[in-house]
């Protein structure tokens, strides 16, 4: 029914008795402006299905369907699926219904186009727009041009969607998914919220409870304590959580619900906007640019009570514009009962008195919950003092190693590592040349049925015997690979550690980087023992060998557990 440009004489005689490998390609996406029935899945099968019986040299391998998914990105379950076959060589050829249906966005189909498919030796045929990378035709030429149009197309459709949104949104509308805690979507206008009156109360004693001079610390203990469900379960997300913290109030939630002008009556929108309309990653607006749409919905909070709460937030922030309070070991420490991480407290009344902030570790579970761990108080000077020079220790003990044996140990090593090595890639080759040899066989196999020369019978069943031989060798190169990629994974390991150990012991003063690259996890119990969790067991080795000293920077009086 679709007839291609007609091919030269010499390219016609040249491809005359190849047989292509075909799939077929189907997308649709709303979200692209495919509404016409045209573009439906079920007329693109038609059309394409077609064309392939209208071809004796085609054999359909497979067909791949990505419905619902988006032309501007190739982050699509069926495409990726296809490549992976072409990867595979099971698919030599690749056909669309038209240029879009690949692609929209003009630079990863121009990709796909100009330089995947040719380098993979794919041949792809957009069938519409006459486009076949297997001739020279002038409509090939082209098709930078439609990959240019199809991106302006979907670049369109965007804008105008935006811009409804933004209309809509300035009219004064909730567009978001989740309503703000406290309030709910109203049953007869899902872009209008109406309060939650359980959720609503609890908001109301949160403002209360600041300005009665508690803490966000302390209001979430009072919250837990009174047990009150937070946010996550009351709406049943994620209600299957086992960690028991997840069920407590924390002291970001009470930040965020004290700050949100939501509990006024009035709709911040704007906050947040995609990069472009390629990308879904979505920035934050600055506070400037943002619009406050008034009176949009029933106030929980008056505006003198919320602006009375932010004047307070103001003047108590523990922390100085443009100060940062950072540690080299952060996100390493972990207390070793409970397993939650150790997090960085400080004084004010040190700021106050000595003109500096005196910084120490607490455990995350005590900092929540008082009665389920310890304080694990120790001085973040001191502790990171005593670490680096036990790190350093160890890492000198390793680079150091010079004893006669153990080099002889290691120079053996390495040489049945590269004959081992040698061994699997001979192995590989020869089964690749066997893979080869198969392909071609089954390829031949295929033409004599299509000749006549054998009958269906006996092509079903040589085949068959064929593809058995196939799947067994690309079983046994599997494993020869996995065996390669472990001999080069231990020599690079071997490389890797004493490059860092090196470094480590050099530097004056070792770097996040480095050490995030060495260490796993640092613990600190109850009585202030310490292990360091290397991520390779070389070092872990050596440091179970050589004792850490315990650490007595601890407030005693501090880490006694709560009754």
């Amino acid at each position: 029914m679709f007839d291609l440009v007609p091919l030269s004489n010499q390219i016609v005689t040249d491809f005359l008795n190849r047989i292509f490998k075909v799939a077929i390609y189907i997308r649709l996406s709303r979200e692209d402006g495919d509404k016409d029935e045209s573009s439906s899945v079920t007329n693109q099968r038609q059309i394409l299905t077609r064309f392939i019986q209208a071809n004796e040299n085609f054999i359909l391998v497979k067909e791949y369907v990505d419905d619902g998914y988006t032309g501007t990105n190739f982050n699509r379950p069926a495409f990726k699926e296809m490549i992976e076959d072409i990867e595979k060589g099971k698919i030599d050829t690749v056909i669309t219904k038209d240029l879009s249906r690949l692609g929209r966005d003009y630079i990863d189909t121009g990709y796909y186009l100009q330089r995947y498919f040719p380098e993979k030796r794919v041949r792809y045929i957009a069938l519409l727009d006459n486009i076949d990378t297997l001739q020279d035709a002038g409509m090939n030429d082209i098709a930078p041009f439609k990959s240019v149009i199809n991106d302006m197309y979907v670049k369109d459709i965007s804008s105008k969607v935006k811009s409804a949104l933004r209309e809509r949104k300035k009219a004064g509308n909730f567009l978001g998914t989740t309503p703000p805690y406290g309030y709910k979507k109203s049953e007869n206008n899902k872009y209008q919220l109406v309060i939650n009156e359980e959720e609503a109360n609890v908001v109301r004693h949160i403002f209360d409870l600041y300005l009665q001079g508690n803490g966000l610390t302390k209001i979430a203990q009072i919250l837990t304590k009174e047990e009150i469900p937070v946010p996550g379960i009351a709406r049943s997300i994620r209600a299957n959580s086992k960690s028991e913290l997840y069920y407590c109030w924390k002291q970001g939630t009470i930040s965020r619900i004290l700050r949100n002008i939501v509990y006024t009556g009035c709709l911040e929108q704007f906050k947040r906007e995609k990069i472009n309309y390629k990308s879904k990653v979505r920035v934050a607006v600055p506070k400037e640019k943002r619009v406050i749409c008034e009176n949009t919905h029933e106030p929980i909070i008056s505006k003198e009570k919320f602006e009375e709460v932010q004047n307070l937030l103001k003047n108590n922030s523990s922390f100085k514009k443009g100060t940062k309070h950072d540690y080299l070991f952060k996100g390493l420490l972990f207390c070793e009962e409970c397993g939650a991480k150790l997090y960085l407290t400080y004084s004010n009344y040190a700021l106050k008195k000595y003109g500096e902030y005196r910084y120490t570790t607490v455990c995350y579970t005590y900092s929540q919950l008082y009665n389920k761990c310890t304080r694990h108080s120790n001085s973040i000077p001191l502790l990171e003092k005593l670490l680096i020079e036990h790190i350093k220790k160890v890492c000198c003990l390793y680079v150091n190693k010079d004893l006669e044996e153990e080099l002889i140990e290691l120079a053996e090593r390495e040489k049945d590592d590269r004959e081992s090595i040698n061994n699997y890639n001979n192995k590989l080759l020869e089964i690749d040349n066997k893979i080869e040899e198969i392909n071609s066989c089954i390829k031949n196999l295929y033409i004599d049925k299509v000749k006549q020369v054998i009958t269906e019978e006996n092509y079903v069943e040589l085949s068959k015997s064929f593809e058995e031989d196939k799947k067994k060798l690309l079983k046994e190169k599997e494993k020869y690979t996995i065996l390669v990629s472990e001999k080069n994974s231990k020599k690079d390991n071997r490389n890797k550690i004493k490059k860092l150990a090196t470094q480590f012991v050099s530097m004056e003063k070792p770097t996040k980087e480095v050490l995030n690259q060495m260490i796993e996890k640092i613990t600190i119990s109850e009585e202030n023992e310490i292990t360091i969790y290397f991520k390779f067991k070389e070092l872990n080795n050596i440091g179970k060998e050589t004792k850490l000293p315990e650490c007595k920077t601890v407030n005693k009086r501090n880490n006694k557990k709560a009754s």
